[in-house]
This record gives structure tokens, sequence and C-alpha cells, in this order.
């Protein structure tokens, strides 16, 4: 009798056994059959549906830590002259103005328009006003008068400009002078005569 009972539950053991192994095979598989769904779910189905995922604004920043963030970016324009500075953000296909400020709307007197302190100011506006738009980062173009009249070199906003963003640790792609240089050109006015 004692036989047959200890034959029994072995047989119960070996039942028990192959129901948990069914079971745990059926698990796996629903989680990976659940897998593939979420894969042919999310990938589109035309070229055309792939094309409507990509964001064209849409740059990676890599931050000092090693981690990628992905958000908006634009252009920031930075045309400094002598007598004025320009500030203008657009996003990257230029067609459309985020923001817009100028040298005179940061001071009073005329004579202040060109100076670091009203850059650095207009890039504090500028920042606040990007963050509240969610845009993550510029590149930065900066221009100067230039041509065969002018000063070849920007103005010197537009280097104060530049590291008010890097005190505000707003991200900067890359920085690039479109200054034009006349490459032969007008004959340059001549020197007056000395009396």
């Amino acid at each position: 009798m004692s036989e047959d009972i200890n034959t029994d539950k072995e047989s119960n053991i070996k039942v028990e056994n192959q129901v948990n192994i069914s079971s745990a095979e059926e698990s796996v598989k629903e989680q990976i059959t659940g897998k593939d769904k979420q894969n042919t779910e999310n990938t589109p189905a035309s070229p055309q549906e792939a094309k409507a995922y990509v964001k064209p604004s849409e740059k990676r920043i890599e931050n000092i830590g090693g981690s990628e963030k992905k958000g908006l970016w634009g252009i920031l324009h930075i045309y400094s002259s002598p007598n004025n500075a320009i500030y203008m953000v657009t996003d990257l296909s230029n067609s459309e103005t985020i923001v817009t400020k100028y040298g005179k709307q940061m001071v009073t007197s005329d004579k202040d328009k060109p100076t670091p302190y009203a850059a650095m100011k207009a890039m504090g506006k500028i920042v606040e006003i990007l963050k509240e738009k969610g845009i993550a980062g510029v590149d930065v173009v900066v221009r100067g008068p230039g041509g065969h009249t002018g000063p070849w070199f920007p103005g010197k906003a537009a280097q104060a400009a530049i590291k008010q963003l890097v005190r505000l640790n707003f991200p900067i792609g890359k920085i690039s002078d479109h200054t034009p240089i006349a490459h032969g050109g007008c004959m340059p006015k001549k020197t007056k005569r000395k009396k």
C-alpha cells in the first residue's frame, strides 16, 4: 500500500512539473508575440509614413554627463555693426522667425546700442523666450557689415552675446562667421591729402 502511495505522489509531481513547464513556455511565447506586435505597431507601413516620423528641426545634444537628448533647435543670427546689433532666432530652415531683439530695445541711449552690455541683456531675454517655446539649443551665425566699405569683422556685441549664452548654460551647436568679404570689387575711397 505504501508503494502505491509513493508512485501516486511521484506521478502527481511529474504532472505538476509538466503543467508548470507548459505554462512557462506559453507565457514566454505570449511575451515574444506581444513584443512583435509592439514592434509592428511602431514601424510605419509605407515610406511616406516614415518621413512623417523624422522632424527636420530635431538635433541630438550631448550633455557633459554623456547623456543624449533630443529637442527642437534653432539658428541664432547675430548682425553686429559699429552702430547697432540685431539678434534673430529662426528655425533650421530659416522660414519662421521665433524671436527678434535689437540693441536699441535694451538700452535708452543710442551710443549704447552696439555695446556688450546691451548684447548680454538681449541674450538673457532671448534665452527666456526660447526655453518657454521649447527650443533646446541653437547654432550661431555671426555677421558683420563687410563688403568693400564696411569693416570685415563683426562688432564687439557678437562676442559678448555668445559668451552670455555660455554663461546661461544654453547649448550651442556650431558657430560660423558669414561676414561678406569683397574680392576685388569696387575701388576703395582715396585717402585725403594732408595740407
